[in-house]
Parts: C-alpha cells; structure tokens; sequence
C-alpha cells in the first residue's frame, strides 16, 4: 500500500489532481469546516476549536483496517448539480462523541445509550449538513447539498468498517478537534480519490481537471446570445410615520410589474435550484387569550408586533436567514432581501 500522512499544508497531489488543483480542494474544505465548527458550537453551546489536519491515501481495505473498537459511524453523501452523488464516512469515536453530543451513559440501559447517543447526532449532524447547503449555496457559486443517511454506533473490532463503492483508493482526513479547551479528539472524513475531480469541478469550474466536466459551460459556441430582460423595479408597501393614534385600516395601494418576456430569469437563480427548502415570510405575530381568537370574525383586524415599514422576518425550514421588506408583482407578494443573518446564528434560529 501506498499511504502518505502529511500535514493538510503540504498536501501534494490526490486523486489525479495536480498540487494546484488539490491545494484549491484543501482551501474550500478548511472555509468549510471553519463554517461548520461555528454553527456546530452555536448549537452544542461549546468552545470549539481544531489543530492541524493529516490525511492518508491507501486502498480501501488498508484504511479501513486503522480503525478498531467503538466509533459512531456517520453514512454522508455530497450530492452535485448534475445530480450524482459521492459517498463518504464521519467517524468519531464513542467517548468522543458522547462527550461532544452531550448524551452520558449513567442511568440508562446500553440499548437506550445506543439509542440516544445515535439519535442526537442524528439530528445534530442533520441539521448542520442542511446549513452547510445553504451556507456553500448563498456564499458561493458551488451547487453542493450535503447528506446524512445513517449513524450508527459500532464495534469496528467486532465488525471491520467497510467502503463499498468508494473505489480503488480512499482518502482519510484526521482533523483534530478540542471540546470546552478539554484533550483533542480525533473526528474523521473519508471519502473516494477517484470523485475529487468531481468536486473540484463544482467548487471552480476553471480549474477543474479536463476530464471532469466544468459546470455551466456553453453548449455551443455558434449560437447567439438572447439579451436578459430588464429586472423589474420592486415597490415596496407604503410605510408612514408612526404616531399613537388608533389604527386606521385601508387596502394596500401597489404598482403593478410590467409582465417579463419568456425566457427571463431572475439573476443568480441557478445558485438555489437543487436545493429543496421551505421558504416562509413572517410579516410579526400576535398573542392572543382563547376569548379573543373565539371572538374573531369576518371583517376583524389582528394588529401583529411589527409596524408599517419594519422588515419582515425570511426563514428557510423555520430557521431566520435573512430579513426583507414586502413588495408586490403583478398580483403577488413578494420579500425582497435586505439582509443576511450572521450564518453562524442561523442555526441557532427556531
């Protein structure tokens, strides 16, 4: 076996890739651990903090057989804009992991502490892939969305790691990682050699290797260019100056968008378009007792906590990404943004 440790620095080639072309994979891994380290300690409500990266290329049954005993075994996947997925393995030990997920095996059976300790990083490591996608989405022009399929807790001594479908050599990546400034602990990622290409493609499509495709390349270079369509001037709702007087209820005047001609897309729009997330506008709220909501009827006004002119609250799977103001096109609302949430408090959002 051919198997090579150095730091992340002094990387080399991988996978195909030229050392230029391996160190822009590194760069983009590093921005996204830094990106997930934040959310993960806003979330655990931890100090965290990791040293320097080694990693190790090696056919699949060398790498599998350095880890032994109990690991929490995290089934990922990185699924690209053409719509092919590349496989990859978390590993984390289990005392490690019990430590860092916040699950202690006193008081509890050993099925239950199976039991929680894999459901909480379930969740967890579910929902930090979901900010990953849209973080590496809104941020930059890769189309990534991250996955987890399955966590399980096992005896790797017991039951040897297996990597089906990963190919003729894997790459491991040990990244060393500190909890609350306690001992580091050893989390890691391993992936195919042979989708690095892949990868790069997606991240930046000019320095991709020939043999992987480039992302948005044109399909021929003889046809002409149609010229976009004018954007649309957005017309915000009507705001006024706020003075204590009884609430005064009328229509909302809007201006109406001028219809756009077929073909016309809204700039940027191929950033989001394998991504699959709910979007909801929360214009305010209102508590209210059981009397007054039984009282309600056709013709009732509800006066929520925000005024005319305050921006409305924009949330993806009801977590606050952004804020905007209302607008209207045609005959339908809509929230132009105005701000993006600090992404490292997005998840910490509910």
């Amino acid at each position: 076996m051919t198997e090579k440790a150095v730091a992340t620095g002094d990387v080399g080639a991988l996978g195909g890739l030229t050392a230029g072309q391996t160190s822009k994979l590194v760069e983009f891994g590093k921005e996204l651990l830094q990106s997930a380290l934040e959310a993960l300690g806003t979330t655990l409500d931890k100090k965290l903090a990791t040293g320097a990266s080694t990693h190790a290329a090696g056919k699949p049954a060398d790498i599998a057989g350095t880890f032994s005993g109990m690991f929490v075994v995290i089934d990922s996947d990185v699924r690209l804009e053409d719509g092919s997925s590349l496989p990859a393995l978390l590993l984390i030990g289990e005392d490690e992991a019990a430590t860092l997920f916040n699950v202690s095996p006193e008081g509890a059976g050993e099925d239950d502490y199976k039991a929680k300790l894999e459901e909480a990083v379930q969740t967890t490591v579910t929902d930090l892939t979901d900010f990953l996608t849209l973080s590496v989405s809104v941020n930059s022009s890769a189309q990534l969305q991250f996955g987890v399929s399955k966590v399980e807790l096992r005896n790797l001594a017991m039951t040897p790691l297996e990597l089906p479908g990963m190919g003729k050599e894997v790459l491991s990546v040990h990244v060393p990682m500190t909890v609350d400034e306690g001992p580091a602990m050893d989390v890691v990622y391993v992936t195919s050699t042979s989708t690095l290409g892949q990868l790069l493609a997606s991240i930046d499509p000019s320095a991709a290797p020939a043999s992987a495709p480039a992302k948005g390349a044109p399909a021929s270079s003889s046809r002409s260019e149609t010229p976009a369509a004018p954007q649309p001037t957005l017309t915000p709702l009507p705001t006024g100056e706020q003075e204590q007087r009884e609430a005064v209820v009328r229509p909302a005047q809007f201006t109406s968008f001028p219809n756009q001609g077929e073909g016309a897309a809204m700039a940027n729009i191929d950033l989001i378009l394998d991504v699959q997330l709910r979007v909801t506008v929360e214009l305010g709220r209102k508590l209210m007792s059981v009397r007054d909501i039984l009282a309600l009827g056709p013709g009732s006004v509800v006066e929520l906590d925000k005024v005319a002119g305050e921006p409305v609250d924009v949330l993806v799977n009801d977590r606050l990404i952004a804020t905007g103001e209302v607008v209207v096109a045609d005959e339908n609302f809509g929230v132009r943004i105005t701000d993006i949430v600090n992404p490292a408090k997005r998840l910490s959002s509910r």
